[in-house]
């Protein structure tokens, strides 16, 4: 902004219409003043009289007319005030026309800043300036207001990245307090966390100037607490003034203020001050956003170990699994293999039905030795996931099936995350699933659903009984006397290894029609 007095209005000064130019200058919203090319005050509008009474001045030293502005602030022990004095010196002496400048001028009561713009012109033939110092508090508070919300969450971020390299809940509670007692102009700053088998608040993380201020740090029960209180409700409370709240933990405690916020199921955060009335509207705001972050790193802290405790199930199960493969593999294969030799020896010796319902016998041993070895050696978990675009994986995987006379439609055209491998898996189970119970010229079709939660695999056969579509992916479970009873619940064993769901219900055909849902697509 910038305060300007033209030429016109300059010539005005002499005739009958000064009144005018004056009035003008009274009216402005800011402190006005007309300088002469030595810097001598020579008009000063109502705003600056106005201010000079405000500050001090008494009478008409509040117009401070015929005062050196220059002398006054070249003489002034201040950065802002040299700059001003460098500005107005450099249009008064006609360098530049033009000079602006924002600067502090606080008082003992309120901080307070002003915009002060220059403006040169020439008349009859001497140098003149006209000044303004326009009051910018609001502005400057508001900005600086903003910066500092910007630099508080800043570091919050930074904090977080911080909380997050952390294995444990307590240690991310006791880079939270350091942080908080960095930025928080209050004594005591602590964080309790929840024990859930002794179903009590603990202490995790205090302020250092916490222990100096308190004998002891409490753990709380219970019912008996205020942080207990908020714990359970999940709302924040502010005490204003804690020797007027009979059920305070502690009646002797040297604290008058408190301020407590919920961590969900995971504790509270407590922020106190030894003097009343501590905690203002901005307090608890950003207070309730570092609560709410707090809040959210221990959350995945939680999911995080819960998800490596999971991991070493998995591992254990898995080794479990091994040991039984290798049973599988060893000691019921080897008497297979020679049952089956000298079987085929004893067809070359003779004919008889009795040899063949055995050849069928063992090739359905063997058949039931490798579903489970796929069931034992696969476990839960799924390699490394690659973008795998179903169409070729589909054709792939129906190249290898015995299909006969059955035929398949593609209607899909996605690309799925996947381990490619067992992926396969799931189609050739699928497919072979369906041809064993739809017969030989069925038609199997895999395409989209309809809301775009992944695919279907659906064939027009006979169906499965509404009855019947939980206990399929049983294992051992088979409705045909060929079956295994062990590929669906191989494909179902995949699936969830992936993050995904299945289901069955009636293809449009009403045959069955295999549902697998929650995938996240590669093309999306």
């Amino acid at each position: 902004m910038g305060l300007y007095l033209s030429s016109r209005i300059i010539s005005m000064v002499s005739s009958p219409s000064a009144d005018l130019l004056t009035t003008a200058l009274d009216v402005f919203p800011a402190e006005a003043a007309v300088l002469a090319a030595d810097g001598e005050i020579l008009y000063t509008n109502n705003q600056w009289r106005a201010f000079g009474l405000g500050n001090g001045l008494v009478g008409a030293d509040a117009a401070t007319i015929g005062d050196n502005y220059l002398t006054v602030t070249t003489a002034a022990d201040d950065a802002s005030a040299q700059a001003a004095a460098d500005g107005l010196e450099a249009v008064l002496v006609g360098e530049e026309e033009q000079f602006s400048l924002e600067y502090p001028c606080h008082s003992p009561t309120e901080q307070r800043w002003f915009l002060m713009t220059v403006q040169g012109f020439e008349q009859q033939g001497a140098r003149f300036a006209v000044m303004g110092h326009l009051n910018i508090t609001t502005r400057k508070l508001a900005e600086l207001e903003v910066h500092e919300q910007n630099a508080y969450l800043e570091g919050l971020h930074g904090a977080v990245q911080d909380m997050l390299q952390t294995d444990s809940q307590e240690e991310a509670a006791e880079r939270a307090i350091l942080y908080l007692d960095r930025i928080l102009d209050f004594p005591i700053v602590g964080l309790w966390l929840y024990d859930e088998s002794r179903e009590v608040l603990e202490p995790a993380a205090v302020s250092e100037r916490s222990d100096a201020l308190l004998e002891t740090i409490p753990t709380y029960e219970g019912g008996e607490s205020l942080s207990w209180d908020v714990f359970t409700t999940k709302e924040t409370r502010v005490f204003d003034d804690l020797t007027s709240v009979p059920e305070r933990h502690n009646p002797e405690t040297p604290l008058r203020s408190e301020l407590v916020l919920p961590l969900g199921e995971y504790g509270v955060l407590n922020i106190a001050a030894t003097e009343p009335n501590a905690f203002d509207e901005r307090d608890v705001t950003l207070a309730e956003i570092w609560a709410g972050t707090v809040t959210q790193v221990l959350a995945r802290l939680d999911r995080e170990a819960q998800l490596r405790e999971r991991e070493q199930e998995v591992l254990r199960e898995r080794d479990r699994l091994e040991e039984f493969a290798s049973l599988v593999s060893h000691d019921l294969r080897n008497p297979l293999s020679v049952a089956t030799g000298h079987l085929e020896l004893a067809q070359e010796d003779c004919q008889s039905d009795h040899l063949e319902i055995a050849v069928e016998a063992l090739t359905r041993m063997e058949q039931l030795i490798e579903d489970l070895l796929t069931l034992a050696r696969q476990g839960e978990a799924v390699g490394s996931r690659d973008a795998i675009h179903l169409p070729s994986l589909v054709e792939g995987c129906w190249a290898t099936v015995e299909t006969g006379d059955a035929t398949l439609t593609v209607a899909t055209d996605r690309t799925v995350l996947a381990d490619e491998s067992r992926l396969k898996q799931v189609f050739e189970n699928l497919f072979r699933n369906a041809i064993e119970h739809g017969g030989g010229d069925v038609h199997i079709t895999v395409g989209d659903l309809v809301d775009e939660s992944g695919f279907f695999v659906a064939d027009d056969g006979s169906g499965i009984q509404e009855a019947d579509r939980e206990t399929v992916f049983q294992a051992g479970y088979s409705s045909t006397t060929e079956g295994t009873g062990f590929g669906l619940k191989i494909v179902q064993d995949i699936v969830e290894a992936h993050g995904w769901e299945i289901r069955v219900t009636d293809s449009t055909e009403m045959g069955a029609r295999f549902e697998i849902t929650k995938i996240g697509f590669f093309d999306t």
